[in-house]
């Protein structure tokens, strides 16, 4: 896929994903809630078809009120003296009779009762279903149970109660099934309660009213009216779930079989429970308004879609015109070392930003032709004095070893006195001493200039460790310590490399740690080991041991760990730093662990078989292997998918994050390019999923950059980026791997291959 797709789809996603989720988030929740305001306005529209009985029960209020304004209580018997029965029972015919004209057409009022104080029925009148006429009831009525009538009776309540329906659905009368009672308190003309009255009314009227609405009981029943048609079974069996529904006492919308009904709670009854009203929803408006909202959302949702992939197209293109100049540019000044002219005026940030890298470039560019012309005069500078050391050891080492000889046939044939006999010991040690030094920088200076000749063979691990073992036991005997050999038996058996070179390197390991050994002795330990090594020599001692601080330091030529160790224990320092440059050379690596006090482990760790590489010269001086530059040579293509990774790197260095990106973009990783903290704190606010971290720890606030990472992410892979491998080797941060720049392909590929 190309960078101008990638930018594309990058900018359409981009742009189109708040769009998608903003219609997925808000256009169910539009219709969600016009559904909701639909069936608010039905269920209105329910509530105001039994608006006709709360009007019908304000007028029943006021019916109660005229009676117990307008009725005289001594006239009815109602106070607390015994009245004359005549009279009232000529009060009682004449009050009938007055109430027949009054409310002749009121049929809904089907019981009056009169009640003196201490709650007994006086006087009570009943509807005669036939006739509509008052009159007073041959029998008794049913005894009188309202909760409110008490209160009313002894005062704690004033004006009109009205008491929760009553549903009989085993009446004979259907007037009877679905009632109402309003009572009121008779006073006086000295507003004394002489007694209540009672009004019976009848609302099963609503019921009957309208066909489509379903009465049902807060158990399932449906309210069967004597009048009407019996439905069968429940509610609850003809709209299954509803009973849960009913749980919640308020308006619910049962939905099942193709249907939408309302039920809501209209009418309280005396058992507690309420009365519940359904009826069924009319879809067809919904359904039509919910077809044209999904419609025009579509049609708007494909017109920003257009106008977004129009806008993501212009944008990658311009984008990917200027990547494509700052890739060409920042290679060719790379490259070249030739300066190279950006031109970008889309706006004023761009402006800006083509003239710094412009002056940038030819600034790279002045630098890098003085930096290569002071790296050729380093570079002859360094040959010139590898060639004279060379040289000049060379040449001392005839007259020394022709010192030597003669020193040693005088101490064994010449019969001198003891005194000249011990001086002429002191030369003979002075000059094998001078001669190791003369050996060593010869070694130094050969290593250096290049010439090292290796010459790779097969080696059998046993017999190399059995020639150091008898070369250097006889120095052990002499200081009464002890040399162990430790074979693993799961450690390779046969190696291919340079067996002088190996025996070298594990010579001035053992001459060291003899050196520094008072007591104990030294263990020479053979394992094997991870890739990409195949084993590891190990040289254990019980010596004096290093200090943490000067670990990284004793591989430098001519150093030790301090002053004091030269003069106390003699040497020049450069047994160490030729055992880690013939490592290099034999394609492994030197490590160490010490402990103050306790002794030290130096290992050599190599590859099974030795493979030709082109090995540049291990120079130690940092200013030299900082600015030489050199033309590098054709990276080998390596195979690896990383597809799904996304990799962090971290360094100021261009010419490294170029090379690195581009290595990593074929293997098929996603690469965030970071110069700084903020640009590392922002990628972690966005959530980016790093993967691994390659860092040069030489940038600014590097230790913070990690310990956010690590943060964010503790299965993070850590990779540190060395300008050399002095820096590496000086690296005090926890690194999963290190590699040296310029990186190379299988190295880097060792290393990501190990996650």
């Amino acid at each position: 896929m190309s960078l101008r797709t990638r930018i594309l789809l990058s900018l359409f996603i981009f742009a189109l994903l708040p769009l998608l989720m903003a219609v997925a988030i808000n256009l169910p929740l539009v219709l969600d809630r016009f559904d909701a305001f639909y069936r608010a306005a039905f269920l209105q529209d329910l509530r105001a078809d039994f608006k006709d009985l709360d009007q019908h029960l304000a007028s029943r209020d006021a019916n109660v009120r005229l009676l117990a304004r307008l009725l005289e209580p001594t006239s009815l018997g109602l106070n607390d003296r015994e009245p004359d029965a005549f009279i009232v029972v000529q009060e009682q015919r004449r009050f009938t009779q007055w109430l027949n004209r009054l409310w002749r057409n009121e049929h809904d009022m089907i019981e009056v009762r009169f009640l003196r104080r201490d709650g007994r029925i006086y006087f009570e009148l009943l509807r005669d279903r036939q006739t509509n006429q008052w009159r007073k009831p041959q029998t008794p009525l049913n005894h009188l149970d309202e909760p409110g009538l008490n209160a009313l009776l002894s005062g704690e309540r004033d004006g009109v109660t009205l008491s929760s329906v009553r549903v009989n659905l085993a009446a004979t009368d259907p007037r009877e099934t679905l009632t109402l009672r309003l009572m009121a308190p008779i006073k006086t003309n000295q507003n004394a309660l002489s007694g209540a009255v009672v009004m019976t009314v009848d609302i099963g009227g609503l019921a009957r009213r309208d066909p489509n609405t379903l009465w049902v009981l807060d158990n399932g029943d449906y309210l069967r009216l004597p009048d009407l048609p019996k439905a069968s079974g429940t509610a609850f069996e003809d709209f299954p779930g509803l009973d849960q529904l009913f749980t919640a006492k308020r308006p619910v919308v049962w939905e099942g079989e193709g249907r939408q009904m309302i039920w809501a709670p209209m009418l309280p009854t005396q058992t507690g429970s309420p009365l519940w009203v359904g009826r069924q929803v009319n879809k067809l408006p919904m359904s039509t308004f919910r077809s044209e909202l999904i419609q025009r959302v579509l049609a708007i949702v494909f017109g920003l879609i257009v106008l977004v992939w129009f806008a993501a197209h212009q944008l990658s293109r311009r984008a990917e015109q200027i990547g494509s100049e700052l890739i060409t540019g920042l290679r060719q000044t790379l490259e070249t070392n030739q300066p190279v002219s950006f031109n970008w005026h889309d706006n004023k940030e761009l402006r800006q930003v083509s003239c710094d890298l412009t002056e940038l470039s030819h600034r790279h560019a002045t630098q890098v032709r003085n930096l290569q012309t002071r790296a050729q005069e380093l570079e002859e500078s360094n040959r010139y004095k590898s060639e004279f050391l060379a040289n000049v050891s060379h040449e001392l080492r005839t007259p020394l070893n022709s010192i030597l000889l003669l020193s040693k046939l005088l101490m064994d044939k010449s019969v001198l006195p003891p005194e000249q006999h011990q001086q002429l010991q002191v030369v003979y040690k002075a000059g094998g001493e001078l001669k190791r030094l003369i050996d060593d920088v010869l070694d130094l200076s050969r290593i250096e200039a290049g010439r090292f000749q290796l010459h790779i063979e097969s080696i059998l691990v046993a017999d190399l460790l059995e020639d150091v073992r008898l070369l250097l036991q006889p120095q052990f005997d002499q200081k009464n310590l002890q040399l162990v050999v430790d074979l693993r038996p799961d450690a390779p058996r046969e190696i291919s490399s340079d067996p002088d070179k190996i025996r070298q390197i594990l010579k001035n390991f053992v001459a060291n740690a003899l050196k520094f050994t008072e007591q104990g002795g030294v263990r020479i330990q053979v394992e094997p080991t991870s890739a990409p090594y195949a084993l590891v020599f190990t040289v254990i001692d019980t010596g004096i041991g290093i200090p943490e601080d000067k670990q990284a330091k004793i591989f430098e030529a001519f150093q030790q760990a301090d002053g004091s160790t030269s003069r106390r224990y003699g040497g020049t320092g450069l047994g160490l730093s030729i055992s880690r440059q013939l490592a290099h050379l034999l394609g492994g690596e030197v490590k160490l662990q010490s402990t103050l006090g306790e002794g030290s482990s130096f290992s050599v760790l190599l590859p099974l078989k030795y493979a030709e590489t082109v090995t540049e010269p291990v120079v130690d001086n940092e200013f030299a292997a900082e600015t030489s530059v050199s033309v590098e040579p054709a990276q080998e293509a390596v195979e690896l998918d990383l597809a799904g990774w996304c990799v962090m790197l971290v360094d100021h260095d261009i010419k490294t994050q170029i090379q690195i990106s581009q290595l990593l973009q074929g293997w098929r990783a996603k690469v965030i390019l970071a110069g700084d903290l903020d640009e590392v704190v922002e990628s972690i606010h966005e959530g980016a999923p790093v993967d691994c971290l390659m860092i040069d720890p030489s940038v600014d606030d590097a230790d913070v950059m990690i310990n956010q990472l690590r943060q964010a992410n503790d299965s993070l892979l850590m990779v540190g980026l060395f300008v050399s491998a002095q820096a590496l080797e000086d690296n005090t941060v926890d690194f999963a791997a290190g590699l040296v720049k310029p990186v190379q392909p299988d190295q880097l590929a060792r290393v990501v291959a190990t996650k």
